[in-house]
């Protein structure tokens, strides 16, 4: 069998498992095993279809039809999109691109000459009764380059991908200049392979680093896509509910003045009925009792504050949740109301939903604002079951089965936090879960 007839068997198995490390990260379709193992059978066959010419032009250009072959294959495998199938085999085929040029580095370090994995592209034949112990020897340093390679660009960037993620790619015109990238790495790889002077150490080692290099590169900007993409939905997300906590906070404001004049005018009202001796007084004093709930305004001298603090109040009061406040309002006057009001509501829902889970008598939830110089503190705390595990973000890990939007409240704070050149922290005291928040005035 010619050597490049044998080499292009291995490339599609090269590619093939680089994108199955995608594969394994994406919904599979039913009978994935089956479509796949037929897909390599496919896939092989057709390296045979393609005439044998012994060029850097043709030769890159068979290499590329093959690969182009493997991204429908991916989509007939997984439940994915055709950008999606596009990025994966991409970024697969930059992967085996890396590790092969890591094998031709190693070869020619340990040979210090031309890497024998080059003869591949030139006349040859190869015949099993030439394998010898040394040929044994490549071919163990050949599957160990791309055992590492695989292994760390699965550690470094596919564990990135979330499985059963189907990711939006935003800047296609970027994700093209990645693939021109590759595409322009491997012509210049074929050149230097058919042109080049393969003999001269320092030159070869020089074109595979830097061949390498744009490799990672390309990998680097490809997967950052996916970061930006995640970035961009949760800010849209976070404008939304900014939005939201903004509408919420007009219709509050009119629910509790309305609420809180109908109540005053009530109580007024029932006590002189009752002065008119048409019921018993300690059944008025029952009822002031009850509509004083609804009475208790909180305040701190900050509108804002007060509205969201006597909504949560309403709130806590019909759950047995004990709220206790202590807040100097006057010292968030330089914040937006918005701000405000979405710092302290998303804070307060979450400390209000993680005491739900307690038992009535140990739901307790503070609130502290103070200020000190040009530097205001917020601590929100509350009562938790002991189960909150921190992240590599500083933030609770959740353990909700939809995580994409668990989790915005706690970002929304921390953006709010760096607006006013602060930072936002979350620790636990034995059986207390505290929220702190730092601000600063100018």
């Amino acid at each position: 069998m010619p050597t490049l007839n044998l080499y292009r068997l291995l490339f599609m198995a090269e590619i093939f498992t680089a994108e199955f490390l995608f594969m394994f990260r994406m919904e599979k379709r039913k009978l994935f095993v089956l479509r796949f193992l037929g897909c390599i059978l496919v896939g092989c066959a057709f390296t045979f279809a393609l005439p044998l010419h012994y060029n850097a032009f043709y030769t890159s250009f068979t290499f590329l039809l093959f690969f182009s072959v493997t991204v429908p294959m991916m989509k007939f495998c997984c439940d994915i999109s055709w950008s999606n199938a596009f990025f994966c085999g991409i970024a697969a085929y930059t992967i085996q691109h890396f590790a092969y040029g890591l094998a031709n580095l190693l070869m020619t370090l340990i040979s210090w000459g031309t890497s024998p994995i080059l003869g591949v592209y030139f006349e040859g034949i190869f015949s099993f009764s030439s394998f010898d112990w040394g040929s044994l020897f490549i071919a163990l340093v050949y599957v160990l380059a791309y055992y590492v390679t695989y292994s760390l660009m699965y550690m470094i960037f596919l564990r990135k991908i979330k499985r059963g993620e189907n990711f939006k790619i935003r800047s296609t015109s970027i994700m093209a200049l990645v693939g021109v990238g590759l595409v322009v790495d491997i012509f210049f790889n074929a050149v230097v392979v058919y042109y080049g002077d393969n003999d001269n150490v320092v030159t070869s080692v020089l074109n595979i680093l830097y061949e390498n290099t744009c490799c990672f590169f390309l990998l680097y900007v490809q997967f950052g896509l996916i970061r930006a993409g995640e970035l961009k939905s949760e800010l849209t997300t976070a404008q939304i509910l900014l939005r939201e906590k903004e509408r919420q906070y007009n219709l509050s404001k009119e629910s509790i003045e309305l609420i809180n004049l109908k109540c005053h005018d009530l109580k007024h009202q029932i006590r002189a009925i009752g002065e008119g001796n048409r019921l018993p007084a300690k059944t008025v004093r029952e009822i002031e009792s009850a509509i004083s709930i609804y009475d208790a305004e909180v305040r701190t001298d900050n509108e804002v504050l007060d509205i969201i603090l006597t909504e949560k109040s309403l709130k806590c009061a019909a759950e047995g949740i004990a709220l206790t406040c202590v807040a100097d309002g006057k010292s968030l006057e330089f914040m937006d109301k918005t701000d405000v009001y979405s710092l302290f509501g998303n804070a307060l829902d979450n400390a209000i939903e993680a005491v739900l889970r307690l038992e009535e008598k140990k739901r307790n939830v503070g609130v502290v604002v103070r200020s000190k110089g040009d530097m205001v503190s917020v601590n929100v705390h509350n009562s938790y079951d002991g189960q909150a595990v921190i992240g590599a973000d500083g933030f609770p890990v959740t353990t909700k089965e939809n995580k994409n939007f668990h989790g915005i409240g706690l970002k929304s704070i921390r953006q709010i936090a760096e607006k006013y050149h602060g930072i936002c922290t979350v620790s636990t005291n034995e059986d207390t879960f505290i929220l702190n928040v730092l601000l600063a005035r100018k």
